[in-house]
């Protein structure tokens, strides 16, 4: 007898998916004050993902061959989706700083519902509407603006950011292949773009330090290959529309294990925001099922 619906099931994976996000600030921040540029550090996450799903699928190889075009299919995803969103939402950053960066990027659920619409007419449930409303606000309670400033530029690349990974789950929804060798084909596509960008800055080097490799493995492995095998399982249970909003659960996490784990302080609104959006996440969970894709 199934525990779980599948529609639950496919929720607690996305949610799960978002929890394992969470730690890539720790991780992240760790790799980059102990001297990895954005781009080494990246391509280091993504090669060490592609080793763990590599070894994971050996057993199951012929998986991979038997739909080498598929395969190759997902491969061009990771480049042109799932590394350009991190390596565009890294430039944003540095425009309009981090907060206001966060903010635009988390627009990327209306994005997936908006091109769901235009391409497969798709309906979009009222409660949606609502529950994005509602993280918008919330991502605005959590974002330090501090050091944003209001330019052309980086919120264009905020919301190319945005595009891209709505891109990448619309594609990853349509994809027949197994979550396994999607997890896999996408860390070789974005670790072939991450170490372009490396090599293209000149900031290319192999780390020595046995604690810079702790940190990589817990990116790659825990933050990268694990989050994204989970939302892929979630997408053949849930609609992509509903897998993109629980997602931004994320943040949410970021936060969390910043205070526990790096020291970091809240303040009341940020409080405010985390409330906001888990109530966003939860009328999402509980709404109504769309039959659409």
């Amino acid at each position: 007898m199934r525990l779980l619906s599948n529609t639950k099931l496919g929720s607690l994976y996305s949610i799960s998916s978002g929890l394992c996000y969470g730690l890539v600030g720790y991780f992240g921040v760790t790799l980059m004050n102990a001297g990895l540029s954005v781009s080494n550090m990246l391509f280091w996450r993504f090669f060490v993902a592609a080793v763990f799903m590599m070894v994971i699928l050996i057993p199951k190889y012929k998986t991979i061959l038997e739909a080498p075009v598929e395969s190759l299919k997902v491969i061009i995803y990771g480049i042109a989706f799932y590394s350009t969103t991190s390596v565009v939402y890294f430039i944003a950053s540095k425009y309009i700083g981090s907060g206001l960066s966060m903010v635009i990027f988390f627009t990327y659920p209306a994005m997936v519902m908006l091109f769901n619409f235009i391409f497969y007419k798709a309906p979009i449930s009222k409660t949606y509407y609502l529950a994005f409303a509602m993280i918008i606000v919330g991502m605005g309670c959590l974002g330090d603006f501090q050091e944003c400033a209001l330019d052309i530029i980086g919120i264009g690349f905020g919301l190319l950011s945005a595009v891209f990974y709505s891109g990448y789950i619309i594609a990853s929804k349509e994809s027949k292949a197994s979550p396994m060798v999607s997890t896999f084909m996408v860390s070789i596509g974005s670790m072939i773009t991450c170490f372009i960008f490396a090599f293209i800055e000149s900031s290319f080097f192999i780390p020595t330090n046995l604690d810079d490799w702790a940190n990589i493995i817990g990116i790659g492995v825990i933050c990268t290959a694990v989050p994204i095998l989970l939302l892929l399982q979630g997408l053949k249970y849930i609609t992509s529309e509903k897998a993109s909003i629980l997602s931004v659960l994320e943040p949410v996490f970021v936060v969390i294990f910043g205070i526990i784990l790096l020291d970091e302080k809240v303040n009341n609104i940020q409080i405010i925001g985390i409330v906001i959006i888990l109530s966003g996440a939860v009328l999402t969970l509980f709404s109504k099922t769309l039959n659409s894709k």
